[in-house]
């Protein structure tokens, strides 16, 4: 699919009666790996860019060239439409369109902000973006964007941040009604609840779990469209580079740990050697290489 056909297939994904998995990726690999897997969709966002490109906590400081330049990679690289968190948006309406243009621009499919202010991932105070004011920067995403079918996904996290879900209703539906394509919601509670909170909704509703405790089979009878799963890969990476460290640190012996290690092959399947073959083949590049019979 080209970056057109990926839009129209996550739009076309976000209607289907059944939950659909936003798998999250960290790097190119993983997103590789989760599109081979057999999963519609990739999703990254700026905590798992932030601590494995950077190092950096989720707090404000990942940016859009961060992001940006993981995303058109993956894009590139990949098959299947990729959903991009691109936080708060860095800028007001009057010039958040140059977020919408970039990741437009490098094939994304669709673009998630949202509407924390400060205080994500810490014991800070939180702070929300006014409604009027957020509902004022998705009109401006909507406006600048010029694929229709880019899709652009409001973010509250009034029931996150705040435990407000009267407020986070609230505001789901006015950035419905501003024009976002979706609103989505980092959901805390049980599936009963989820299920009462999705019948008020006026729209679609994208998720995503604090604890990730319910199945994706819940999720779809609670009447969530999608689900978002960003941790999962890295933090499955982040356990198993930690173990085989520290298993060898202790051990100085590499043959316990070939569970982990050792599969090139498999590894190298993901990656294009074939069309390597194909072009040396085509393009008798051995022959180019080696000496003329008048040299």
């Amino acid at each position: 699919m080209d970056m057109y056909e990926k839009r129209v297939r996550l739009r076309e994904l976000l209607a289907e009666p059944e939950c659909t998995p936003l798998m999250g990726a960290y790097d190119v690999l993983s997103a590789k790996i989760v599109e081979n897997t057999g999963f519609p969709v990739v999703y990254t966002g700026s905590l798992v860019t932030g601590a494995s490109a950077f190092g950096l906590p989720d707090v404000g400081l990942v940016q859009l060239s961060d992001l940006l330049g993981l995303a058109r990679e993956i894009a590139k690289e990949t098959r299947i439409p990729i959903v991009c968190d691109a936080d708060s948006g860095w800028f007001h309406a009057g010039n958040i369109w140059r977020t919408v243009h970039e990741f437009e621009a490098a094939g994304v499919s669709g673009i998630h902000i949202e509407d924390q202010i400060f205080g994500k991932h810490t014991d800070q105070e939180a702070l929300l973006t006014p409604t009027d004011v957020m509902c004022e920067r998705i009109r401006a995403c909507c406006d600048a964007r010029k694929d229709p079918n880019f899709m652009i996904i409001a973010r509250t996290d009034a029931l996150y941040l705040q435990d407000d879900a009267e407020a986070a209703i609230a505001r789901a539906n006015s950035y419905l009604e501003a024009g976002a394509d979706a609103a989505f919601v980092v959901f805390k509670g049980s599936i009963k609840a989820l299920k009462n909170f999705r019948a008020r909704i006026k729209g679609p509703l994208i998720v995503t779990s604090v604890d990730f405790q319910n199945s994706m089979a819940e999720e779809t009878e609670a009447g969530a469209n999608m689900s978002v799963y960003w941790p999962l890969t890295i933090f499955a990476a982040f356990k198993a580079v930690k173990h085989v460290c520290e298993r060898f640190y202790e051990t100085r012996d590499a043959t316990q740990l070939q569970e982990y290690c050792f599969d090139e092959g498999a590894l190298n399947t993901l990656m294009p050697y074939d069309r390597f073959d194909e072009n040396v083949a085509t393009y008798r590049v051995r022959d180019a290489l080696l000496p003329s019979a008048g040299d």
